[in-house]
């Protein structure tokens, strides 16, 4: 073979290794796989290497054979590449369709009223004429950031377990053993908090009384 360098005549003796270009393209393949896809390249090697026999290879490797038939269909479509982990995000994404209306009310609303829940909240947009569900309005509260992560993990914390709150062992057998109050913790706008006390109840009960509560 013939050719030029640096203006110069050159001349090349000898061939092209065969499948050269095929070799060079499965080096640049294999720059492009991930550590996951060059360990599911090692064990289709074993399993090449050991008849093909799906339930062997699933046996050795501890995998299940639904999953390896996946890998060897991929392998045979799409060759090396086709091993790279792939986006499971769905392919229809379900976007919002509540009016901007709606979510600027709402918005104003939970301004106004901080300490309100969901629930309060689609009340007042009702009686506006708004119908909206409880779950829309709590998605809106969610996407605007007007929910206190750390406070609705604790409030749901206490609702799933409230016998965590009373102390170990308590036995009520006369009035005032238990006393309950209940609070409110209101967060006013330029962060002034104001606590609220508003009842509180002290429960007996025996065997054929019934509770009292004052």
């Amino acid at each position: 073979m013939k050719g030029r360098y640096n203006g110069c005549r050159m001349t090349i003796y000898g061939t092209i290794l065969p499948g050269a270009a095929s070799i060079a393209r499965s080096a640049a393949l294999t720059g492009a796989l991930t550590e996951r896809a060059k360990y599911k390249i090692k064990i289709l090697d074993w399993h090449r290497a050991h008849g093909n026999n799906i339930s062997l290879t699933a046996r050795h490797f501890g995998l299940g054979r639904t999953t390896l038939h996946r890998w060897v269909k991929r392998f045979r479509h799409y060759g090396i590449i086709g091993l790279n982990e792939h986006s499971r995000k769905p392919k229809n994404v379900r976007k919002p369709t509540t009016s901007g209306n709606i979510v600027i009310r709402t918005v104003q609303l939970r301004k106004q009223y901080p300490a309100w829940s969901k629930y309060k909240l689609r009340a007042l947009l009702k009686r506006e004429g708004i119908e909206v569900s409880v779950s829309t309005v709590g998605r809106i509260l969610k996407r605007r950031g007007l929910i206190d992560k750390k406070i609705s993990k604790k409030r749901r914390k206490a609702a799933l377990r409230p016998k965590a709150r009373f102390p170990r062992g308590l036995r009520i057998s006369q009035p005032g053993d238990m006393v309950q109050m209940d609070t409110k913790h209101i967060m006013l706008p330029g962060g002034k908090e104001i606590l609220s006390v508003y009842s509180h109840r002290c429960s007996y009960q025996e065997k054929g009384n019934e509770g009292l509560s004052f």
